[in-house]
């Protein structure tokens, strides 16, 4: 079976983060939602996005 090491490093990272918030969803959640109201963190409106028209 062929390796993606960038969607090992994903699932590395993804278990890494919910072990550390104990694999309780309302923990991650109350995360999450601390993150968003952070002013320095960065959106992104996918909604906005235009797409380019092939030429």
């Amino acid at each position: 079976m062929y390796k993606d090491e960038i969607i090992e490093d994903v699932w590395k990272n993804r278990d890494a983060y919910v072990e550390k918030h104990n694999h309780k969803l309302d923990e991650i959640v109350k995360d999450l939602q601390k993150r968003q109201k952070n002013p320095f963190s960065k959106l992104i409106y996918r909604t906005s996005r235009t797409r380019r028209k092939k030429d």
